[in-house]
């Protein structure tokens, strides 16, 4: 039987069972704030599916340095005041060694802010905000792209692609770090290239009708609609009230989040068709080793893996690869700096790609502290094809090619 996740119900949250001290620890501990119930609870349990295949892996080759790893999920339910509650257990009941996970923007903020304080290392996987990685943390470390960068591959599409430079564009987000994060990044290239933004439309997340706000869409007869969504919900009706409201882009683009779900094809069918997302990679699905990797995922599970699933299995190699190289001696707090210092030299490549923690400004200018050196090369363009979520740019990490502009759409 797996020792991985021994869970108990308290209180109505995921609980690990019986902590002890570090030294008498017989595994050494990950801890995992994710969203196991609520809404984002298909979130979490995509995370769950990843940790526990790396963790098989690396405890069936003899684990780190003669002992078993554990990663211990508990469930903030995508509440953000629950995050930083459940990070502060992590750390000072249940004594992990190191944090990961999060799901959402909000929430890692919350467990940064906890781990800083509490000087634990926190290795971010998936939550993209640009200020979880540039409040000067040092206990904050991040491998996947910031917020910022996940437009990047799609600037380089209407960049690149001949014709593909929008005439105007409506940019609509949810009102979280997320989503204002990834508008601001966006409207601030398409600025840079004198493209009108005919509509900057915030709204509150987990929203039920867009009708309203896609009749004013569609009367700036926008040539993009770029659409952010934390909530898979959102990202779904989004584009779902678009179509029948009758907004006519050349490209409907959203940005990660909820359109980087199987549930966005699953429930909108045909209208998903064409529908792009500019995002964090999966890594580069033409590499053998990661090809290597979907296939026995999908032999696993059943699905095949994409961000989620890619970052969650490569941040505990990441986390175990300084824990190889951490001298530990049982004292908690000597042994999180020891690996605090480990993970400051880090240079390894994942399924997710190059991995090396630096200080340096990203496209924002924001100033980043520990923020993987690579993510700059992190970012797809990908395309829903015919319910198969494929990257088409740029072109290296292309699975197949571009349909633009829409053509399931009368203009």
């Amino acid at each position: 039987m797996r020792r991985f996740l021994v869970l108990a119900l308290v209180s109505g949250m995921l609980l690990v069972a019986a902590p002890a001290p570090a030294a008498a620890q017989d595994t050494l501990k990950i801890g995992a704030p994710q969203p196991m119930t609520g809404p984002d609870a298909p979130f979490g349990d995509k995370f769950k599916k990843a940790y526990g295949m790396a963790v098989e892996e690396i405890n069936a080759k003899g684990g780190v340095n003669g002992k078993k790893i554990e990663v211990i999920i508990d469930d903030h339910q995508a509440k953000n005041a629950l995050a930083a509650t459940v990070a502060e257990k992590l750390i000072t009941q249940t004594k992990v060694l190191v944090l990961t996970g999060g799901r959402a923007s909000g929430q890692a903020v919350e467990i940064a802010s906890v781990a800083q304080r509490l000087k634990t290392p926190y290795v971010v996987d998936h939550p993209s905000a640009d200020i979880i990685t540039s409040k000067g943390f040092e206990w904050v470390f991040r491998n996947n792209p910031t917020g910022s960068i996940y437009p990047q591959a799609f600037n380089k599409f209407i960049t690149e692609v001949p014709g593909a430079m929008p005439k105007s564009a409506a940019v609509v987000y949810d009102n979280t770090v997320f989503g204002k994060t990834i508008a601001n990044s966006a409207m601030t290239f398409l600025k840079s290239k004198n493209v009108p933004i005919v509509n900057d439309e915030a709204y509150p997340v987990n929203s039920l009708d867009f009708k309203p706000l896609m009749t004013k869409v569609k009367a700036g007869n926008p040539d993009f609609l770029l659409m952010v969504a934390v909530a898979t919900t959102d990202a779904i009706l989004l584009t779902k009230h678009a179509k029948e409201i009758g907004v006519a882009p050349r490209a409907f683009v959203g940005f990660g989040g909820g359109f980087g779900v199987e549930d966005l094809a699953k429930e909108l069918g045909p209208q998903s068709q064409n529908v792009f997302s500019s995002a964090a990679w999966s890594g580069n699905p033409n590499d053998p080793t990661v090809k290597e990797f979907y296939k026995k995922f999908h032999d696993k599970y059943g699905i095949w893996p994409k961000e989620h699933e890619v970052e969650g299995y490569a941040i505990v190699y990441v986390i175990a690869d300084a824990l190889r190289r951490s001298s530990l001696g049982g004292n908690l707090d000597a042994d999180r700096e020891t690996i605090r210092q480990a993970l400051l030299k880090t240079d390894m490549t994942t399924v997710f790609g190059k991995v090396k923690f630096g200080n340096w400004a990203g496209p924002l200018g924001d100033k980043y502290t520990n923020q993987n050196i690579y993510s700059p090369d992190h970012s797809v363009l990908a395309q829903w094809l015919d319910g198969k979520l494929q990257n088409v740019w740029p072109k290296s990490n292309a699975e197949t090619n571009y349909v633009f502009p829409d053509n399931t759409v009368k203009r």
